[in-house]
C-alpha cells in the first residue's frame, strides 16, 4: 500500500470514533482527516467507516483494519522506543576502523569509552580498506590522506603524523651515516615507495633514489619499523614514535610535504547519536 498516512489518519478515527478528536490529536483540519478517509477507502476497494452525525461506526471491514492497525501502531511504538534506547545510551557494539598505526595511538580513547560505557563492546578493525559509513560497516572511520569529500560524511580534523628519515645504530656502523636529504646516493633503503601513493613521503622516496636501492619492501608499519631498527636499509617512521629510540638517528629534517593528515570520519545520519558522540569526545580529548 502506498497510503501510509491515510491509514495512520483512519487508524485515529477508529480509535477516537469522531473526526474532530481525530483532527484533534494529529493536529491536523477536519477536512484533512476526511480527504485521508475518502482515499483510503477508495484505494482498499471497501467502506471503513458508517458516517452519522454523532461520529463514525466501524463496518465489519473497518473493525478487522483497526485490529491490524492496531498491532502495526504497537509494534511501531515498540521499533521507535528501541530505538530512542539506543541513541540515548552508548550500550552495544560500536565499531572504528582505522590503519594499523592509528590503533596504537587510540588505544587509550577505547580504554576510556569502555570505562564510562561498561555495556558497550568496541570494534577496532585496522584495515587498509575504506570501510563504506553509509552501509553501517562503521561508526566511525579514521581516514588518512587528503580530506575526505563525501557530502554524506561529517568530517573534522583529528591528528598530524610528521614523518622523517631514520637510519639504526647497526646501519650506521656498516654503512655510514647520510649528512642530510642531499647525500642519499649508495645508501640502501626500505619501505613501499610508490609514485602515486596515498603515502606522500613514499612517493617521495620513489622519486629521490633509484628502484634498486629498495632493498626490502613492505606496507605493514610494524614490520617496516622493524626492519629499520635492524639496519636492513634507512627508512620513514614517525618522528614522534623514533624520538624516543636511541638506536635511531633522524637524517635531515623532517620536510612539510611528509604530514601525514588524520580525519575523523562518521556517516550524517549517524553522528549525532550518543554512542559516536560519546566515542568521539573520548578520541579528541586524547593528549597527542
Amino acid at each position: 500500500m502506498s497510503t501510509w498516512t491515510e491509514t495512520h489518519t483512519a487508524y485515529f478515527v477508529a480509535k477516537y470514533g469522531t473526526v474532530s478528536k481525530a483532527a484533534e490529536a494529529l493536529g491536523v483540519h477536519r477536512a484533512t482527516v476526511n480527504r485521508h478517509i475518502d482515499v483510503l477507502e477508495e484505494e482498499l476497494g471497501a467502506r471503513l467507516f458508517i458516517r452519522h452525525r454523532r461520529g463514525y461506526h466501524l463496518t465489519e471491514a473497518g473493525r478487522d483494519f483497526l485490529n491490524v492497525a492496531s498491532r502495526a501502531h504497537d509494534i511501531l511504538d515498540d521499533f521507535a522506543g528501541r530505538v530512542r534506547v539506543l541513541q540515548s545510551d552508548p550500550a552495544g557494539e560500536i565499531i572504528v576502523t582505522t590503519m594499523f598505526p592509528i590503533s596504537k595511538i587510540i588505544m587509550p580513547a577505547i580504554h576510556e569509552f569502555r570505562s564510562k560505557h561498561p555495556n558497550s563492546q568496541v570494534s577496532l578493525l585496522s584495515n587498509t580498506a575504506l570501510l563504506k559509513l553509509e552501509l553501517a560497516e562503521a561508526h566511525i572511520a579514521l581516514r588518512v590522506g587528503a580530506e575526505p569529500s563525501n557530502d554524506d560524511y561529517v568530517v573534522q580534523p583529528f591528528h598530524v603524523i610528521q614523518f622523517a628519515l631514520f637510519a639504526s645504530s647497526k646501519y650506521v656502523e656498516a654503512r655510514g651515516m647520510p649528512s642530510g636529504l642531499d647525500d642519499l646516493k649508495g645508501h640502501e633503503f626500505v619501505g613501499n615507495p610508490r609514485r602515486n601513493s596515498n603515502a606522500p613521503f613514499e612517493s617521495w622516496l620513489a622519486k629521490a633514489v633509484p628502484e634498486n636501492s629498495v632493498v626490502f619492501r613492505t606496507g605493514n608499519p610494524v614490520i617496516l619499523e622493524d626492519a629499520v631498527e635492524r639496519g636492513l636499509g634507512i627508512g620513514f617512521l614517525p618522528v614522534s614514535d623514533a624520538e624516543h629510540c636511541d638506536n635511531l638517528h633522524q637524517i635531515g629534517p623532517s620536510l612539510d610535504e611528509w604530514t601525514v593528515r588524520i580525519w575523523l570520519v562518521t556517516h550524517v545520519d549517524l553522528h549525532r547519536s550518543e554512542k559516536v558522540q560519546a566515542m568521539l569526545t573520548c578520541l579528541k580529548d586524547l593528549e597527542l
